[in-house]
């Protein structure tokens, strides 16, 4: 891709953390996508392993790498802020320690983008991998309505591994967005972003993402982020009274839109995702119940 100078700078943020063994692979893909206008911004959470020296070899190498490394560990939420606050581009993404995008994945979302002002954010198709084997595809879903609110209600009612969290956005909405220590804390980032505008999914740029890392499970992040442990037995619970308190009052993303659709959105979204976790302990159920009523059996058959 051919780059004049009016083009402008995008920043790509990699929040690490002891993750020496994949982050190389990370860095590249960032470094070599085919749109060369970007920096890249790395904060490295006080890490005990090899990522100091691995990021500092990629910054002396290539001036667009930016290396900040913490004194001590910030946690997950305030390492998140801290490449957003030091980007300079128009645009921002996040990008997970151990996960990789494709060549085209800047350059097709900027693209859309600069073409649309109603755009807030784009990704690419969301591939999980384990040990570097692919295990699935993650959901793809666009929100294309003029509605902010149903936007906002479609957003919750599909979200499962949220790959959007690391699409190109317009940093001038991204920096109105409160990052929180709470459960399910890139969900509601992404349903601020979908209140602002419209978000697309593309299908011709992937984002390839390693499982246990920065798609680590809800009991990981309770503990990674000193939550109480409710939040990760009912995590959907927990982010359903977050939304609602959110969307209704608790935060400036929301504020510029009238209460009385603040709190038809709020409630709407309250129970979709209570609907979300009884659907999905009612699904628990009929497994377990299942495999002992088959257990059961099995046993009976048994010889004497």
């Amino acid at each position: 891709m051919t780059i004049t100078g009016t083009e402008p700078l995008v920043s790509i943020g990699i929040p690490t953390f002891n993750r020496a063994s994949l982050l190389r692979l990370t860095i590249e893909a960032a470094l070599r996508q085919d749109y060369r206008n970007i920096e890249v911004i790395i904060s490295d959470n006080a890490s005990t392993d090899a990522t100091q020296e691995i990021c500092q070899s990629y910054a002396t190498a290539d001036p667009r790498m930016k290396y900040f490394r913490q004194e001590k560990n910030l946690g997950m939420a305030a390492n998140f802020g801290i490449v957003l606050k030091e980007a300079r581009g128009r645009f921002f993404m996040w990008l997970g320690d151990d996960d990789r995008i494709d060549p085209n994945y800047v350059g097709s979302a900027l693209q859309v983008l600069k073409q649309d002002g109603a755009v807030s954010l784009v990704s690419g198709t969301p591939r999980y991998y384990r040990n570097g084997i692919k295990v699935r595809d993650g959901e793809i879903f666009n929100l294309l309505s003029e509605s902010w609110q149903l936007r906002v209600i479609s957003y919750y009612w599909h979200v499962r591994d949220n790959g959007h969290l690391y699409g190109l956005m317009r940093i001038s909405h991204a920096r109105q967005v409160p990052i929180k220590v709470t459960m399910g804390n890139d969900w509601l980032i992404v349903a601020r972003m979908a209140a602002f505008g419209k978000i697309i999914m593309l299908n011709q740029s992937s984002l390839h993402r390693e499982l246990g890392g920065a798609s680590a499970s809800y009991g990981h992040i309770v503990k990674s982020c000193g939550l109480p442990a409710i939040q990760g037995i009912f995590p959907l619970a927990s982010i359903a009274f977050c939304a609602l308190s959110e969307i209704i009052y608790n935060d400036p993303s929301y504020r510029s839109y009238p209460l009385g659709q603040r709190l038809l959105v709020g409630i709407t979204v309250f129970f979709v995702l209570l609907l979300k976790t009884i659907s999905k302990l009612f699904s628990l159920k009929i497994i377990v119940t299942g495999f002992m009523m088959k257990h059961s059996f099995q046993k009976k058959k048994e010889p004497a």
